[in-house]
């Protein structure tokens, strides 16, 4: 199956868990200054004035103003002495409907949302949907109450989404920023540069100008760009014909389609979806791994440190909730022919490259490992090195399993991450992969029900555990990934101190081992061929455990 793109989140595929809400003169009690966000929020500063800092950087707070932020997002609020104040919030989760059959539904937790930071030019009805909100906050024990809520919240996202747009702290910026979404999401439409600079509130000339020196090109060639972009995606990854795609992307006439694609890009459209050499930016460092492992060196890409590429290296947002650092220039410097990343960040993405190349994101969490490599491959028209590398980790795969199997027979193996003050429990997606897919080790029996919810190596990754919890996974071997010497340090201590973790049986049997988080987390195939070795030489006794 070709990848699919999604360019905007799908409210009418969405359900909500509201976690907090309510209305408080002083700092709402969710926005701590020493913890980022664990939900997302929507914030109503009706009254106050003072600072508010966002990831550390500090802007005016004023009356009248909305905040939208994502989960990982660190606030902090310093009201001016004096100053009076009242504030609405709502804390909630966002869930997106990833899988659907006649017997099952399968939901993933949305950790982004369209509009971040400062809201401007809300409608009433969002006032109206938030004092509702609020005010329902006493009858959450109702169940009807429960539902009409979580519709409440429906309708001032879609409020939201509608009617809003992101403020940030230079005015010029903001409304060229407006006149850029706009194209964004009209570009099938006839726009003229007029409406644009009308849009913004510039002066045509002087609307014009300044697009030019911060966009590198004039309003109606980023427009064209937009549009090409868009047809060259479809030709990757549609069967739509030429026609069908000129008119999907505001070309009545095919052939004045056919000529501005050949004049922006250098070649026609029937030539695009088979040219050989595509110059590729990955903006995903599995997805990095994966053009490797097909042969291909992308020109610039996001690249984990155990990969011997030598590229370009970009720094990038890991996490859509994360900012993006990466220059234009670069983008602009190297002429791609095709980004390619993971859903996560393609809002991002499109926000700041997408008239550059056109962009086409693999779905990360519903597809697992070898349907990444076998989508990439389709984009570069590489299967057969694709199938190959399948077939030789199969092969690498079975070597070590007869190896193994006089060692650890039928063994059971838990995986467990630290990380900081979290623990976790690994199914069949990322480290787990060369242990319970790649050698088919059991995994403890609570972790092979979760597997079982979904097809292998897709949607179930973790779940979150108390210390004590471990006593619910016991196992013959225990390995646990750390990231840092705390971590590390907060293990040994519970292997001396917690009853739970003293009596596992793979602490008693000495079976526990440590990985390296940096190294064992990538999910890609490079890496998870030094995984398997690594792991083979453990289970054969060659490397000691700790």
């Amino acid at each position: 199956m070709k990848p699919h793109n999604d360019n905007t989140i799908s409210l009418q595929r969405a359900i909500y868990d509201i976690q907090a809400s309510g209305k408080s003169q002083a700092v709402p009690e969710c926005i701590d200054e020493h913890r980022a966000l664990e939900h997302q929020l929507i914030l109503y500063a009706a009254k106050g004035k003072g600072d508010i800092f966002i990831d550390g950087k500090r802007e005016q707070l004023e009356r009248e103003s909305i905040y939208v932020h994502a989960p990982g997002t660190k606030l902090e609020i310093q009201l001016s002495p004096g100053s009076s104040a009242m504030f609405y919030w709502i804390s909630f989760d966002l869930f997106i409907l990833s899988e659907k059959t006649d017997s099952r539904r399968g939901f993933v937790l949305e950790t982004t949302f369209p509009l971040q930071g400062k809201i401007r030019a809300f409608s009433s009805q969002f006032k109206r949907f938030m004092y509702l909100l609020i005010s329902d906050t006493k009858l959450e024990s109702d169940e009807s109450r429960r539902f009409h809520r979580q519709q409440l919240l429906h309708n001032m996202l879609n409020d939201l989404l509608t009617h809003a747009t992101a403020v940030n702290g230079n005015d010029t910026e903001n409304r060229l920023r407006v006149t850029i979404e706009y194209m964004q999401r009209h570009y099938r439409e006839n726009i003229r540069m007029s409406e644009l600079a009308e849009l913004g509130q510039f002066h045509p000339s002087y609307y014009s100008q300044v697009f030019k020196q911060t966009m590198q090109k004039t309003p109606m060639a980023y427009l064209t760009d937009l549009r090409i972009n868009k047809a060259k995606e479809m030709l990757l990854v549609t069967d739509k014909s030429i026609s069908d795609i000129a008119a999907h992307v505001g070309y009545g006439d095919e052939f004045y389609f056919s000529k501005r694609f050949k004049a922006t890009s250098g070649y026609s459209p029937t030539v695009f979806p088979g040219k050989k050499k595509l110059n590729i930016i990955s903006l995903s460092a599995p997805y990095t791994d994966h053009l490797f492992t097909l042969g291909h060196t992308p020109r610039a890409a996001q690249v984990h440190r155990h990969i011997p590429l030598v590229t370009k290296q970009l720094n990038l947002p890991k996490h859509g909730s994360e900012s993006w650092k990466a220059s234009r220039d670069i983008f602009l410097e190297e002429q791609p022919d095709l980004i390619v990343c993971k859903d996560n960040v393609l809002s991002k993405a499109q926000e700041h490259i997408n008239d550059i190349a056109p962009i086409i994101s693999i779905p990360w969490v519903n597809k697992d490992v070898y349907q990444h490599l076998i989508d990439i491959a389709e984009l570069i028209n590489q299967q057969r090195l694709a199938q190959q590398w399948i077939d030789e980790h199969g092969k690498k795969a079975e070597m070590w399993r007869k190896k193994l199997m006089p060692i650890i027979g039928q063994a059971t193996v838990a995986l467990c991450v630290c990380k900081g003050h979290d623990l976790r429990l690994y199914g069949d997606r990322n480290i787990g992969h060369v242990f319970y897919r790649s050698l088919n080790i059991c995994p403890p029996e609570r972790i092979a029900k979760e597997m079982g919810k979904s097809p292998a190596g897709t949607v179930f990754t973790w779940k979150a555990i108390a210390p004590d919890e471990i006593r619910f996974y016991e196992s013959d071997f225990l390995f646990v990934a750390i990231e840092t010497e705390s971590d590390r340090q907060r293990i040994l201590h519970l292997l001396r101190s917690n009853p739970y973790w003293t009596g596992h049986p793979a602490v008693r049997r000495k079976s526990l081992y440590f990985l390296d988080w940096d190294k064992w987390i990538v999910y890609a195939p490079y890496a998870i061929n030094q995984q398997l070795d690594e792991l083979g030489h453990v289970l054969a006794g060659t490397i000691s455990h700790y």
